[in-house]
């Protein structure tokens, strides 16, 4: 009886905990994608966040701990939604290689943009923290749509020598390419970007098919 009773505070202190976080988290982002990552200062986000500066400290010991907090909410984000295609891959291995290249873009498009050059600007000038973790994050995406390549290799839809990991990485550089053009430019919208990049990556894709299977898809083109 005693420790129901326990249980109980213990969970509502862990949710009320939990939203304090994305209260925070969410107040960072809006602050550094309209004010810049360096003009903000904690006293902002917990204004913005409705909370004392000290509350915030104890969730967050630095301004770069909160960046940090959204680089990881961002990595899981895509990660998640990168495990549901592993888990069940669509029978066209085009359509599953364009529905990765999704999960880049609709993370850049989902903020702002401006909060993405904050971010990219703040792993330039902290590659060793910030820098790193972006960089894990996007390594752990190719990595699964490596493993999405290689269940194809392994099922025969694709070229028994490809190369998993190599081939996920020239389609990242797809993405890649065109997402830094959408954050560098205003004018390019993100329909644009979205085409382009199914367009590179089913032409990525063609050289990853069987050779007759490639002669096949040139001739109908």
């Amino acid at each position: 009886m005693d420790s129901s009773l326990n249980a109980g505070p213990v969970g509502l202190r862990d949710r009320q905990k939990l939203e304090r976080e994305r209260r925070i988290v969410k107040a960072a982002e809006k602050l550094f994608a309209r004010k810049g990552y360096a003009e903000v200062a904690m006293e902002d986000v917990a204004a913005r966040a409705g909370l004392a500066v000290g509350t915030i400290y104890n969730y967050f010991p630095s301004k770069s701990a909160l960046l940090l907090a959204i680089v990881r909410r961002e990595t899981e984000s895509m990660l998640a939604r990168g495990r549901k295609i592993l888990d069940h891959p669509p029978r066209d291995a085009v359509a599953a290689a364009c529905a990765f290249t999704e999960i880049f873009l609709d993370d850049l498009t989902r903020d702002d943009r401006r909060l993405w050059r904050e971010l990219l600007g703040a792993a330039i000038a902290d590659p060793s923290v910030v820098g790193r973790r972006l960089f894990e994050g996007d390594a752990q995406l190719v990595s699964q749509l490596a493993s999405l390549l290689e269940h194809y290799r392994n099922c025969g839809v694709l070229a028994s020598d490809m190369e998993p990991m190599p081939a996920a990485t020239v389609l990242y550089g797809v993405c890649f390419t065109w997402m830094t053009a959408y954050l560098m430019n205003d004018s390019i919208s993100a329909e644009m970007v979205r085409n382009e990049i199914q367009r590179g990556t089913a032409i990525a894709m063609r050289g990853l098919f069987p050779h007759t299977n490639t002669i096949s898809i040139t001739t109908r083109g």
